[in-house]
């Protein structure tokens, strides 16, 4: 786990840095999407989220849902293309997983990829994905409150 400016950033995840959002591939193929630690910290506390639906087949940068904080509302891009296989009903009624367990108990929907390969190779991971977030958390002068 990366620490940068406070914000935590797990190696392993795959990030687009633009829309704070993450993926973690499944064993089985599927893909597991949530916000970033910095879109948490960024939003504030989280009040409401809704999710799209289970079989919704979503494009990538397409909103996988929104979320509202006392700050803020916003659509949450999906950084991967495919059929929503689940999505995370607990935030319904405990919003704030997403701030307490942004990379856990937090995620938002899990995904049957349509072309995984695709998709990721415009996600960034490990010492580069790390790099490049932190660019651009510095350039935008981003850091996490805990």
């Amino acid at each position: 786990m990366s620490e940068i400016n406070g914000c935590r950033l797990p190696d392993d995840l795959y990030y687009w840095p633009d829309k704070h959002v993450w993926a973690r591939p499944d064993h089985d193929g599927t893909i597991w999407v949530g916000m970033t630690d910095v879109a948490q910290s960024l939003a504030g506390k989280i009040v409401v989220v809704n999710l799209r639906s289970l079989g919704k087949t979503l494009a990538r940068g397409k909103s996988a849902g929104t979320v509202e904080s006392g700050k803020w509302v916003g659509s949450i891009a999906t950084p991967v293309a495919g059929e929503v296989i689940a999505v995370n009903e607990r935030l319904k009624s405990t919003p704030t997983l997403i701030n307490d367990d942004p990379y856990g108990e937090g995620w938002m929907i899990h995904v049957r990829p349509t072309n995984w390969e695709v998709d990721r190779a415009e996600l960034v991971t490990g010492e580069n994905g790390i790099r490049q977030y932190q660019e651009k958390l510095s350039r935008e002068g981003i850091s996490c409150q805990h």
